[in-house]
């Protein structure tokens, strides 16, 4: 059993276990000062930013994030992205604050597989995880809600860039360590996903690592610690237990560690995609309601607004509404990361000209395919921590993932790539969302095996996440 499993095991709530203390193991020391008193700093101005930002659990804002410049207006090198800085200045939307130069960015391009396409990209965006904001209040849970934080921070700088023509790449495989210490990062602070953008035509930009797609994913699975795949949860938190991971007394840590590569030439590239047609009713979708070009523009002109946890509106949803959401998905990259193993459920309840039931939703083929009946509604809130905010959702998107299927093909690092897939389609969603004057919020708190029981998911099938939409 990966130790994936058992992470994903321990992070999941049950509305049969009664309640009790949280136990939570993490190692306690000062919270990195993040001012870089000293440093130069350029203002950044609205429009080079995307101005919505990116969906984050319960307003933590726990993604960090770093930008390595080459050739454009600003002097090249490693820069911190400040986004509380202001200099007075008129229309500032945040500050580079500069950490490194031309030798930091050459270490810095060999912890990637493709050195030389590094080494030729005008902006590399950097995403990292700052796990102290976010450990008191989701506890073991707050390494996968980082990971679905920075996931959709990735997705938000990707439709900003794409709906100014640039050409986006993800890039997801690299050597962890050797990033952290070219970025100075502190212990709390984990590197997780980098961007490469090309704002102009490029022709390594077009023919590129991985044909433009974005969807390939680099296995660990050679290089796996067998120490610490071997590990019961237990046992990792047992004092005499001396392996290469003991100095990480949380789970989470443990499971970070599971995911990095420390040996790039023992990773391979892995790219799978499932495009074939599912049994159950066919239901294809109708046309979006923008086009892409429209589509980002619109985008670009929305505004940040604080997230609000309130009950839906009872309406019907608009069939052309609800299809422009699944078809808007495609955006950016829906396999972002993911390399085709994460699945997209519907569990429609009030959409008009669609019967209520759960759906698979095939992206290639713009078609929703029926896999079960009718999911009564009042039963579905029950599987939800607070049901009143559950209540009158006209549909919900369910993400699940095999995490055994996923780690045999990917190791640990499957988990990693899975959950900023599914950050990337929550983002994606809540943008969609706004455009069309919806209420789309991520659900955190609900009991997995209840949920999947009374949606009738498969036994094999982990949820990675929850999205629900409404009005």
């Amino acid at each position: 059993m990966f130790y994936t499993e058992y992470y994903h095991q321990s992070i999941q709530k049950t509305s049969k276990k009664a309640a009790g203390a949280a136990a939570l193991h993490w190692e306690r020391q000062k919270i990195s000062d993040r001012r870089y008193s000293g440093c130069n700093r350029i203002d950044v101005h609205e429009g080079e930013v995307p101005s919505f930002g990116y969906v984050s659990s319960d307003g933590m804002e726990q993604v960090g994030v770093y930008v390595v410049l080459r050739g454009r207006n600003f002097p090249d090198g490693i820069y911190a992205y400040d986004a509380d800085g202001r200099s007075g200045a008129p229309n500032v939307a945040g500050q580079l604050v500069k950490i490194g130069g031309k030798d930091e960015m050459k270490r810095l391009a060999e912890a990637f597989p493709h050195k030389d396409f590094l080494l030729d990209t005008p902006i590399l965006y950097l995403f990292t995880g700052i796990l102290e904001r976010s450990v008191c209040r989701f506890k073991e849970g707050a390494y996968s809600r980082i990971l679905q934080d920075v996931g959709a921070c990735v997705g938000s700088v990707m439709l900003h860039a794409k709906a100014k023509g640039a050409k986006v790449f993800p890039l997801g495989g690299f050597v962890d360590d050797q990033v952290a210490v070219s970025l100075k990062l502190p212990s709390t602070e984990v590197p997780l996903a980098g961007l490469a953008v090309f704002p102009e035509y490029s022709e390594l930009a077009y023919d590129s690592i991985d044909d433009g797609v974005g969807e390939s994913a680099y296995s660990n699975r050679s290089e796996a610690d067998p120490l610490l795949m071997a590990a019961e949860p237990g046992a990792s938190f047992d004092a005499g237990c001396v392996s290469a991971s003991s100095r990480y007394p949380s789970r989470f840590m443990r499971q970070n560690r599971g995911e990095c590569i420390e040996d790039l030439s023992k990773c391979i590239r892995v790219r799978r995609l499932a495009t074939q047609a599912l049994p159950g009713d066919e239901f294809p979708l109708t046309p979006a309601r923008y086009d892409s070009k429209l589509y980002g523009q619109v985008v670009n002109d929305l505004g940040k607004v604080p997230q609000r946890r309130i009950p839906f509106k009872r309406t019907s949803f608009d069939l052309d509404e609800f299809s422009s959401m699944l078809r808007w998905l495609e955006q950016g990259k829906i396999n972002l990361f993911g390399a085709g193993l994460l699945k997209i459920w519907i569990v429609v309840f009030d959409v008009m000209f669609v019967f209520p039931g759960v759906y698979r939703y095939v992206p290639v083929r713009k078609s929703i395919y029926m896999q079960g009946g009718v999911v009564a509604a009042k039963k579905f809130v029950k599987c939800h921590v607070v049901p009143e905010e559950v209540e009158n959702a006209a549909f919900a998107v369910v993400l699940t993932a095999d995490l055994k299927e996923a780690c045999n093909l990917l190791g640990e690092r499957a988990y990693r790539y899975l959950n900023l897939n599914a950050g990337y389609i929550a983002q994606s969603l809540h943008l969609s969302g706004r455009v069309l004057n919806k209420t789309v919020r991520g659900e955190h708190f609900f009991y997995e095996d209840d949920l999947k029981k009374l949606c009738n998911l498969p036994d094999g099938e982990s949820v990675i996440s929850e999205i629900l939409v409404g009005k």
